[in-house]
C-alpha cells in the first residue's frame, strides 16, 4: 500500500500535535525551574514544525480550518466563565472564605472577556505593548 503525500502530512500533523502535547505536559509538571525551560524551548521548536506543516496543508487545500464566528467565541467564552465562577465558589465555600470583592479579579485572578474587535489595531492607534516574553534560552 502506497501512502500519499497528503496522508503522510496528516499523519506527520497529528504525530507533531501529540509530541508538542506531551512536551507540553512535561514543562508543566517539571519540578526543577532549567529542566521546565528546557522542555519549554522544545515545545516551541516543536510547535514551529507543527505549524509549518499546517501552512503547507493550508496552501495546498488540504487543511482548510473554518473560521470562528464571533457569537459562538462569545458563548464558548460565557460557558467557561460560568464554570470557572462556579469552581472558585466551590473552592471558597470549602475553605470558608469569603469572595474578594476586588473588581476584575476573584481570588487574585484576573477575569477576561471577549469584545468583538478588541485587541485589533485601529487606524493612527499607537502599537500596544508586548505583554509576553518567551522564557530565554537556558543553554546560551
Amino acid at each position: 500500500m502506497v501512502i500519499d503525500e497528503k496522508d503522510r502530512l496528516t499523519d506527520t500533523l497529528i504525530t507533531q500535535k501529540y509530541i508538542a502535547s506531551g512536551y507540553n505536559s512535561a514543562a508543566s509538571e517539571s519540578a526543577n525551574t532549567q529542566l521546565m525551560e528546557n522542555f519549554m524551548g522544545i515545545l516551541r521548536d516543536e510547535q514551529q514544525i507543527q505549524h509549518e506543516i499546517f501552512n503547507e496543508m493550508k496552501n495546498r487545500g488540504w487543511y482548510q480550518p473554518s473560521a470562528a464566528k464571533t457569537n459562538d467565541i462569545t458563548q464558548n467564552l460565557s460557558q467557561w466563565s460560568q464554570e470557572l465562577q462556579r469552581v472558585q465558589n466551590n473552592a471558597f465555600r470549602r475553605q470558608g472564605m469569603q469572595q474578594p470583592q476586588q473588581p476584575g479579579y476573584q481570588s487574585g485572578i484576573p477575569q477576561y472577556s471577549y469584545q468583538p474587535g478588541f485587541g485589533q489595531q485601529q487606524m493612527g492607534e499607537a502599537q500596544p505593548q508586548a505583554m509576553y516574553r518567551p522564557p530565554q534560552n537556558p543553554l546560551a
